[in-house]
């Protein structure tokens, strides 16, 4: 064996376990139907390397690539290769030549791309210019991932690069590791940290959760946006706010406890809205500990009188919430609309009954379709549908805004004399 390694050098297995341990990531051992490859995180992307190969079974290519999926809602593609290879592949995929303003660059490298701006100011970056100069042959370009059998939720495509040899170069393979970092970071954060930078994380947030997996895991979302939820709270711009109401629903409770914690954290007035139907929350994966901690972040906010109310109501008592005047109706009877469904679903429905709420009249037919009389639930519902129903058949009283004042009566102008020649009396003493 050292005989051996004295005259080929190291196996490309030892190379890339030593890969592994420069670029902090991991080996895997693969087993037989898949090779071995190398993993390792940076950032908010997992990058992984490996081989496969491609023939029609006579002769048979080996290729080694690199692989990264990350969140490209805009959707923007790119493809570069050495000058000479591949011409024409790029057309094919309705990209359009790009001379991105580097005489020597440009004359080495064939690039295309679907926004010229874009493309410029990616090759503008000196440091990701020299990682592609360094490499011998390269590949390189955003593999979109739409159709039925993608693998891939909305918005993630994939930095894919690709070699037709079995790459065993160590420095070469930590150039290209190097290279992935950097253009991701360009990508998607246009090359800027992100510590501090709120637009950062709004559009981390917005990415998709869940995992990916082939023969690796490729993705792993949910780690990231719960990252951006905390740290978008502890910048306290209330420009987030919308982004984080948008994941309060989320399947991922997590996330949505921390986006709850964000609002709490950023203490602005616009944040109690997206709240306030969470106290009615009846899902199952949520549990008291998450609607806890809502009523905690509105309490934070000034609402407890509030969170008081609602929360009596669902227990039985609407008293409070009858009593309770100081705006977030809409709100309020989202909150019991959600709470239908769960185990204060009685109370809720007589509480909506109690404070008049017409406008659940759709909600609760919503939830008689599902749940029928069968329990104390469906029950109270059709109770309260009857007496909303009856409510809003009622004739209400047109207000006198409603009447123009051109309609109303006016005493007769009929013709006669004019006032002014009529005689007054005298004025003498």
């Amino acid at each position: 064996m050292n005989f051996l390694k004295a005259l080929f050098g190291p196996s490309r297995r030892d190379v890339w376990r030593q890969l592994a341990g420069e670029v902090d990531g991991t080996f895997h051992e693969g087993g037989l139907f898949s090779p071995f490859a190398v993993q390792a995180r940076t950032g908010d992307w997992i990058i992984t390397l490996d081989t496969f190969t491609s023939g029609d079974g006579k002769t048979n290519q080996t290729f080694t690539r690199i692989r990264a999926p990350y969140f490209n809602p805009e959707g923007f593609r790119f493809e570069i290769y050495r000058a000479g290879l591949l011409s024409g592949f790029g057309k094919a995929m309705g990209l359009q030549d790009i001379d991105v303003g580097h005489p020597r660059f440009d004359r080495d490298f064939v690039i295309k791309g679907d926004a010229p701006r874009r493309v410029r100011r990616l090759f503008n970056n000196r440091k990701i210019r020299a990682g592609i100069q360094a490499q011998p042959k390269i590949h390189l370009s955003v593999k979109g991932h739409d159709g039925w059998f993608s693998k891939f939720p909305d918005g993630v495509d994939e930095l894919h690069f690709r070699a037709e040899r079995a790459i065993k170069d160590l420095a070469q393979l930590r150039t290209l590791f190097d290279l992935f970092g950097d253009i991701l970071r360009h990508l998607c954060y246009d090359g800027r940290s992100r510590p501090d930078d709120v637009p950062i994380h709004i559009r981390r947030l917005g990415a998709p959760g869940g995992r990916i997996r082939d023969k690796y895991l490729l993705w792993e979302g949910d780690g990231p946006r719960r990252d951006a939820a905390a740290e978008l709270g502890r910048l306290g711009d209330s420009a987030a706010i919308p982004a984080l109401a948008s994941v309060l629903w989320d399947e991922d409770t997590v996330l949505g406890s921390r986006a709850v914690e964000a609002l709490a954290g950023i203490r602005h007035p616009a944040a109690i809205g997206p709240l306030i139907p969470l106290l009615g929350d009846a899902r199952r994966t949520a549990g008291l500990r998450f609607r806890d901690g809502v009523a905690d972040a509105l309490r934070q906010l000034g609402k407890g009188e509030l969170v008081d109310a609602v929360s009596a109501a669902l227990g039985g008592d609407s008293g409070r919430l009858k009593a309770y005047d100081r705006g977030y109706r809409g709100e309020i009877i989202g909150a019991l609309g959600r709470a239908l469904e769960g185990s204060s679903g009685a109370h809720a429905a007589h509480a909506l009954a109690e404070i008049h709420a017409v406008e659940a009249l759709p909600r609760l037919r919503e939830v008689q379709r599902s749940v029928g009389t069968r329990n104390a639930t469906g029950q109270a519902v059709s109770a309260a549908i009857g007496k909303l129903e009856a409510r809003a058949a009622l004739p209400r009283a047109a207000a006198a805004a409603d009447v123009e004042v051109d309609t109303l009566p006016r005493s007769a102008r009929g013709p006669g004399p004019d006032p002014g020649t009529l005689p007054r009396g005298s004025q003498a003493p």
